[in-house]
């Protein structure tokens, strides 16, 4: 007989080891029937309501997911996932990137790009590698997905690896390294940023974009807010990324909001999930003609800019 418990592991505060919390959000593991259901959430594009207990870490206050699905089944997920209707937004992802990497160029003063090797975690499909190689960085990137690994070599011609950061040798150092949208998926924190630590040079650049629980999209929706999803391990605010980056030697330069395009069609499909009112938009849209149409958005994405300052 199924148990989810056989499933769950606990973890202690990813910020500070600490173990002692308050609970936020009970877990409702209903939906949740056979092993199958925890591997299609992982699978997927990640839009399934946060059923894992929520809380807040009584020292330092950080919001984590515990107990939560064990790692190894979280990762496996992972490197099985395809998503057609992910790739099918690329282009409009690639418009976002590009806007964001000129505010970031633009703000730090950064020229001769040909010279900056340029790692990103997380890759997906290979949308942001692109990105950064038109602009002319030296890229490379890890994404877990044998499948979104094959599609961004054939269709973007970019240096993607099947991959986490554990794969990234400790030797090479990087003058960028990047996490869009990946920081809140993965499964050991002190570990990821131990290595971003290890493979970075002083003054390397961190770029982190998550969800922001500070934002005012968190604050009006509550737990309605579109970003506590189960694939989303940690809650990070502006205070407590600072803080944990702290930790390893990185220091906030900027922080600005990501403003997303997408195609309206392909977020109707995703919020009405959240809220009804969305399927009815979704079938307006759709008999005007109007699904394939990119609009621009922020529900509390935010992007931080951070600098290694010393070795």
């Amino acid at each position: 007989m199924f148990n989810i418990k056989n499933y769950l592991e606990d973890i202690d505060c990813p910020n500070c080891s600490v173990n002692s919390y308050k609970i936020i959000k009970k877990s409702n593991y209903s939906e949740i029937t056979k092993l199958e259901d925890i591997l299609k959430i992982y699978r997927s594009s990640g839009d399934d309501f946060l059923f894992d207990q929520m809380v807040k870490c009584k020292s330092c206050e950080f919001q984590y997911l515990n107990p939560r699905i064990n790692s190894k089944i979280i990762f496996d997920s992972y490197k099985l996932n395809s998503d057609e209707m992910h790739v099918r937004q690329d282009k409009n992802r690639i418009k976002t990137f590009k806007k964001s990497i000129k505010k970031i160029i633009k703000n730090l003063k950064i020229d001769k790009l040909h010279l900056y090797k340029f790692l990103d975690i997380g890759s997906a499909s290979g949308a942001f590698l692109k990105t950064i190689k038109d602009f002319g960085f030296l890229e490379e990137g890890y994404e877990p997905s044998k499948w979104m690994v094959e599609y961004g070599k054939k269709n973007y011609n970019v240096n993607i690896k099947q991959g986490s950061i554990e794969n990234v040798n400790d030797t090479n150092k990087y003058d960028f390294i990047s996490f869009w949208d990946v920081l809140e998926h993965v499964t050991n924190l002190n570990e990821t940023l131990t290595k971003v630590q290890k493979i970075s040079k002083k003054n390397t650049i961190l770029i982190i974009n998550v969800p922001n629980i500070d934002s005012v999209a968190c604050k009006l929706t509550g737990f309605k807010w579109p970003f506590y999803l189960n694939v989303h391990l940690y809650y990070f605010s502006n205070s407590s990324i600072k803080k944990i980056l702290k930790k390893y030697n990185f220091e906030l330069v900027k922080s600005f909001p990501h403003f997303q395009y997408l195609e309206i069609g392909y977020l109707c499909s995703r919020a009405k999930k959240y809220l009804s009112f969305f399927s009815i938009l979704e079938k307006i849209f759709s008999i005007f003609g109007m699904t394939n149409l990119p609009i621009i958005y922020n529900l509390g994405q935010t992007t931080f800019v951070f600098k290694k300052i010393n070795d």
